[in-house]
């Protein structure tokens, strides 16, 4: 029943640190971005048209978020996530894999939403519209349960 309860936060987390406007990866040593992840953000930021103040606003909210989400995981926690990034293991395994309390995930949640809705808040009508069509359209992707 429990892992049923909270069966949708991993997918909530990888899709916050995976979407074009989501968290940046936390700290790790110097190593040239993949395309892929120079790409994504860019894309999205060319798609909806930012401008450089939006950019800005939407940088400074990430890194408050990833400074927020830092701060309820433990060191060994935080030594485990940078592990597995330099593993370049997916996002959602990564967070599986930190076996998080109930109550790091609760507040890892409000985070997150606070995070959602200030990024929504910088954005117009229409780019908020496009990013929601947008991901209405992505193929949602859900583990099985078991």
């Amino acid at each position: 029943m429990t892992m049923n309860r909270f069966r949708w936060l991993p997918g909530a987390i990888a899709l916050v640190l995976s979407s074009a406007v989501a968290l940046p990866t936390f700290a790790q040593p110097a190593q040239e971005p993949t395309p892929s992840t120079q790409q994504r953000p860019n894309r999205m930021k060319n798609r909806l048209n930012l401008t450089d103040a939006q950019k800005a606003q939407l940088r400074q909210i990430r890194e408050s978020t990833r400074t927020q989400i830092e701060g309820v995981l433990t060191q060994e926690q935080k030594a485990q996530y940078d592990a597995a990034k330099q593993q370049r293991q997916k996002p959602r395994e990564i967070w599986r894999s930190l076996n998080l309390t109930a109550e790091q995930r609760s507040q890892i949640q409000a985070i997150q939403q606070s995070a959602k809705q200030q990024m929504e808040g910088v954005l117009t009508p229409d780019q908020l519209q496009q990013m929601q069509q947008r991901r209405q359209s992505r193929p949602q992707a859900r583990p099985n349960a078991g």
